[in-house]
């Protein structure tokens, strides 16, 4: 096995802090551990690429070291197309990983201002996880027009968090759900006699608006042209958090609207969400 970390400059901190610094040898020694499993997989660039972000990496890897423990025996097709492969009831299932940052420009998910009043940037957190989905999108397109992935095939993205502030929690419905289904934010209808609440439901909110005004949709898994993802696969995890058991953190949504489905009993530890007749519903844990 050759070593994950690789000398040299490197534009990522966190890549740097890992690789080089002594206070961090037990997390480097858990990288190196996972990069010993998932060697076997990787494309040939990978370890040159994170160098540059370490983190997409990372996720990247983090998932296929989770199903490879989880019982799941994955294909790599090579450099081109989606990560790797799984076969579930003899069905294969392709799985892409992104983990989006907080953006650029007017759009880009503002920084932490300690100390001062902030209301947490809903549109814009929205934003990034329906520009991963469309940039995931456009690559599928193009796995299956060089025969890659065939029609018969399911496709889950792997979507990490963790890059976009106050991403991985929301107080109701996770965010990365809300930038797929219509779901908005919780409203409470109160009786102003008795000051009782008198019912609750999420808005309904099928697009956000982007600063020059442009609205995206977050119905996504509503749109016909979503069927080809089986689903949206959810972790926040970073090289310095994440569960003892790798993809215990996972949280699943499948595509109400998807060509192909895969059953809950593919991830039963997982955190799962299924949407029919306008209710978004969990699917209990094994």
């Amino acid at each position: 096995m050759s070593p994950f970390f690789l000398p040299g400059e490197s534009p990522d901190p966190l890549y740097v802090a890992l690789r080089d610094r002594p206070h961090a040898e037990a997390l480097r020694a858990e990288v190196e551990e996972m990069w010993s499993v998932f060697e076997p997989y990787a494309d040939s660039s990978f370890k040159s690429a994170a160098m540059q972000q370490f983190h997409q990496r990372y996720w990247e890897m983090y998932v296929a070291v989770a199903l490879l423990h989880r019982g799941h025996a994955i294909t790599k097709h090579g450099d081109d197309g989606p990560e790797f492969s799984f076969q579930v009831d003899g069905q294969r299932v392709w799985l892409e990983a992104v983990a989006p940052t907080r953006g650029l420009g007017a759009d880009a998910v503002p920084e932490i201002a300690y100390g001062e009043y902030y209301n947490v940037p809903v549109e814009q957190i929205l934003l990034r996880f329906t520009n991963a989905f469309h940039e995931k999108q456009q690559r599928f397109a193009a796995a299956r027009s060089k025969g890659i992935v065939k029609s018969e095939d399911a496709y889950l993205l792997a979507i990490n968090s963790r890059g976009v502030l106050h991403a991985p929690h929301s107080a109701t419905v996770p965010f990365y759900i809300q930038a797929l289904l219509p779901v908005g934010s919780l409203t409470m209808e109160i009786d102003t006699a008795t000051r009782k609440v008198v019912d609750s439901y999420h808005n309904y909110r099928p697009e956000v608006r982007k600063s020059n005004e442009i609205e995206v949709s977050t119905s996504a898994f509503l749109d016909p042209s979503s069927a080809f993802c089986t689903g949206v696969l959810h972790s926040a995890v970073d090289a310095a958090n994440h569960p003892q058991e790798l993809g215990g953190d996972f949280s699943l949504l499948h595509n109400p609207s998807a060509t192909h489905q895969i059953g809950s009993h593919v991830f039963p530890w997982a955190e799962q969400f299924t949407f029919s007749d306008w209710q978004l519903r969990t699917v209990s844990r094994a």
